[in-house]
């Protein structure tokens, strides 16, 4: 799905994705807010070279997208960016969208968030805002195109925001259900 990875950027210490990523893999389940339990303290993976195919085949938004901000990258920005399709109704084929995670409030003042932001949204990607839950339950997500557009186009960096922080603000109010994995064996549901 994607090309290369952008060069010079690497996961280093930043385990972001083992602790706000539903992992729900046959060898792996894990709801968004909870750290895996094979995260090692120092934030390295105790199975990294025998970890599933799921977090084998993952790097978020900053490791594969050369138009995401360096400033951006997750551990340091709590701005978490991810690939997603899009689904249309009808024939047309997938188009591949981007998430933009917000981890915390703080995430608001990232460097560099607004105008990765608005180049997705200038070159018509579909572009959503993730708030998540509480730990172990769904995250509210929405596809902010519209909402920003007039912002992207007379280059309003404070209204990006702007309406960033209000669409995280009504995200957070949404309604919330714990996550259900659907690999979870019997055993594991005891």
């Amino acid at each position: 799905m994607i090309g290369e990875l952008v060069a010079g950027r690497e996961c280093g210490s930043c385990n972001v994705c083992c602790v706000h990523l539903t992992i729900d893999d046959p060898e792996l389940q894990k709801p968004q807010g909870y750290r895996c339990r094979n995260a090692n303290p120092d934030h390295s993976c105790a199975i990294y070279e025998r970890r599933p195919k799921t977090c084998k085949d993952f790097y978020c938004g900053w490791r594969t997208l050369k138009w995401v901000r360096q400033p951006l990258r997750p551990d340091v920005s709590d701005v978490l960016v991810r690939l997603q399709f899009e689904k249309p109704q009808g024939e047309p084929p997938p188009q591949l969208g981007v998430v933009f995670t917000l981890l915390t409030a703080r995430a608001l003042k990232a460097d560099g968030l607004a105008e990765t932001v608005a180049a997705a949204v200038a070159a018509n990607v579909p572009v959503y805002l993730h708030v998540p839950g509480p730990p172990g339950y769904t995250a509210s997500q929405a596809r902010i195109n519209d909402v920003l557009q007039h912002a992207v186009l007379t280059r309003d960096k404070a209204g990006v925001l702007d309406v960033l922080r209000r669409a995280r603000i009504v995200a957070q109010g949404g309604k919330r259900t714990p996550i259900v994995l659907k690999n979870m064996s019997a055993t594991d549901q005891a």
